[in-house]
């Protein structure tokens, strides 16, 4: 369990993201966890790379919204989720993907835990499909503010 606004901000971000119902599921890579990138069980596709989710916690500047020390600050940044398909299943799945994380995040959700609350204050930005030899990554741009 987290101990500082900072990390509880993290922790209820990727608990949200955790609780993200997609069919089929798609694990998610967290930062600094250890991850294998999963492969398909099924035939024919057995063995093959199988699609995934990466999470990015990048928090941006706190700004302190008043002259006393104790004053409030406001806390804020992005979650960044990658969604990550393997070359050959085209750009529709991974961007559909993504446009259900945005959904899952929409503009106006409110997470609390820890005596922190921290809030989605636009609406998430699906980005264009970047792809490489190997794979197709469509990103997921989540801004958030928590005022503590």
């Amino acid at each position: 369990m987290a101990a500082t606004v900072e990390a509880t901000i993290a922790e209820l971000l990727f608990a949200r993201l955790t609780s993200l119902v997609l069919s089929p599921v798609l694990l998610v890579s967290y930062p600094g966890l250890a991850f294998t990138a999963p492969v398909e069980t099924a035939e024919p596709n057995q063995g093959k790379p199988a699609p995934y989710l990466r999470a990015d916690f990048i928090p941006n500047r706190t700004d302190n919204l008043g002259l006393a020390n104790d004053a409030s600050a406001r806390h804020q940044g992005i979650l960044q989720v990658m969604t990550i398909y393997p070359v050959g299943q085209g750009v529709i799945k991974p961007t559909n993907t993504a446009g259900l994380i945005g959904a899952h995040f929409a503009k106006g959700t409110i997470l609390y835990g820890s005596g922190v609350s921290v809030k989605v204050y636009a609406k998430p930005s699906v980005g264009a499909p970047i792809i490489e030899p190997d794979k197709i990554s469509v990103p997921v741009t989540i801004l958030y503010r928590s005022f503590n």
